[in-house]
């Protein structure tokens, strides 16, 4: 058996190279189409000096040719490292300075609205601009091969997710462990073929391509957005008549507020999970598709899949994240929640001593609390550390700290995050004013920060307390304690 990622396109192309693989708007690719796309980038990539072991960095907003870059990244034997599109020149700076690519890759918007100092190749895709890769790719050969053996242990991709100080840690990925998690996740009650899934997540995102290699492994095609609005989402669906649909709480409140309208009967399958999931919303959901099995799925970046909730479990343990998927381990040490399985992280790119703090001999501590009941179901109670994780996205709170200051009137502020139904958690600033300066409004500090931090990052809610607790010894801002004291306001 082959578990290595550039099999499951391989295996697609020649059981059904005809068959609808892939769809963006107006926009459609077969398997065979994705195959010779892939190979012909592969020969570009090969000959600018890409080789087994490099990093490709992209930025760019999505098209259906990434998919053939990504795919041609994993026959050559390299790592692919996504990075936000939504990120500004400082902080796609920083993480290709992290990742030390060989070759940057971005679409010609970014590159001229993000230039990225470093001394990698960089390349634009497309026909345009000072290094363009669309003239190379569509004269290239369409069977080229590299020859490259690749192990099943060897890494595939990186992805990024924030430490608790707003700097990067890349998650390493093998592609047996990736491979696992797109063959051997959730059945999600829907066979190999078919009419696929509308995917909601974003491409920097691990979970996008772990979506579309899961489909692609079954054969299935994957649907992508053209935007993120409710009524987009409710086009999307009546016009590709998905079989599968997958999203975070706040991605289902647009959808379920949407007025365009839809057959929600032709779903067979329908998703979501966070944390900590309103059961409420998976009745509102019910009610719009009234012939989909529903689920309720738990997992993160270093580990993939991990629980899920099906059916009538949903009303039996409300709030909780379910039993652990059949091949994964767990234990709760001092109250946090511990996994193991074949579908663990390699580890953080050159970040040993990171590694260490969330890896212990093969187990990964995921910073949650849970408990777990007599009936083996889990329910996640809190947070260990204080990253923010809000819909889907992490957020460090030092980050967005250190974007505010010098904003007027704050003396200090600390970030936190809120428990929410609907995001997860919520980004919240805690204001410690100069004498006489009012509270800022929200939307202030979200136009403070415009350009600074990403969108995902500014705050939801801003309080005030007249002193932020702070540690004795070296004044470094107590945000448990802030959280507590907020909370307890709030009651």
């Amino acid at each position: 058996m082959t578990q290595h990622i550039p099999s499951i396109l391989d295996n697609a192309e020649t059981l059904v190279p005809g068959a609808l693989a892939a769809t963006l708007g107006d926009e459609a690719i077969t398997f065979g189409d994705a195959g010779k796309l892939t190979r012909r980038y592969a020969q570009v990539l090969s000959d600018l000096g890409l080789c087994q072991g490099d990093r490709l960095v992209l930025q760019a907003d999505f098209t259906l040719d990434q998919i053939a870059l990504y795919f041609a990244v994993q026959k050559l034997g390299a790592v692919f490292a996504p990075i936000n599109p939504a990120f500004g020149p400082e902080e796609a700076t920083r993480d290709v300075a992290y990742l030390r690519p060989r070759i940057v890759v971005q679409d010609l918007g970014h590159a001229a609205s993000c230039p990225i100092r470093t001394d990698a190749t960089c390349v634009t895709l497309g026909f345009d601009g000072a290094n363009p890769l669309g003239p190379r790719v569509a004269s290239a050969d369409d069977t080229f091969d590299p020859g490259v053996t690749i192990a099943p242990d060897d890494p595939h991709g990186i992805f990024l997710t924030s430490g608790s100080t707003g700097q990067p840690k890349g998650v390493m990925l093998s592609h047996r462990a990736s491979w696992m998690r797109s063959h051997l996740g959730a059945s999600r009650s829907v066979g190999a073929g078919g009419r696929g899934e509308l995917l909601t997540f974003p491409m920097f995102h691990w979970s996008g391509w772990n979506y579309l290699m899961e489909n692609w492994a079954h054969r299935r095609p994957i649907h992508f957005l053209t935007g993120t609005t409710g009524d987009d989402m409710a086009r999307a669906i009546a016009r590709h008549d998905p079989a599968y649909f997958y999203a975070i709480p706040a991605v289902w409140e647009r959808l379920l507020a949407s007025t365009v309208p839809f057959d929600g009967s032709r779903l067979r399958s329908v998703a979501s999970g966070t944390s900590k999931f309103d059961p409420v919303l998976m009745e509102r959901i019910a009610e719009r598709f009234p012939r989909a099995n529903r689920g309720v799925y738990y997992g993160a970046t270093e580990f993939g899949g991990a629980c899920c909730l099906i059916e009538e479990e949903i009303a039996r343990h409300p709030g909780g994240v379910g039993m652990p998927y059949a091949g994964v381990d767990v234990r709760i040490v001092d109250g946090e929640l511990q996994l193991r399985g074949p579908t663990v992280m390699s580890g953080y790119f050159e970040l040993p001593e990171k590694t260490a703090e969330v890896m212990d001999d093969g187990w990964y501590r995921t910073g949650d609390l849970a408990d777990i009941g007599a009936d083996g179901f889990l329910t996640i109670t809190g947070r260990a550390r204080e990253v923010i994780r809000s819909g889907g996205e992490t957020v460090a709170p030092a980050e967005v700290e250190l974007a505010l200051q010098g904003f007027p009137g704050l003396r200090g502020v600390a970030i936190i995050g809120l428990s929410d139904p609907t995001w997860g958690e919520i980004v919240c600033a805690v204001a410690e004013l100069e004498p006489g300066a009012p509270c800022p409004e929200v939307e202030m500090l979200r136009a403070w920060l415009a350009g600074r931090v990403a969108p995902y990052k500014h705050p939801r809610r801003v309080f005030a307390l007249a002193n932020l607790p702070r540690t004795p010894a070296t004044g470094q801002i107590m945000r448990t304690r802030i959280k507590q004291l907020i909370e307890a306001d709030m009651r």
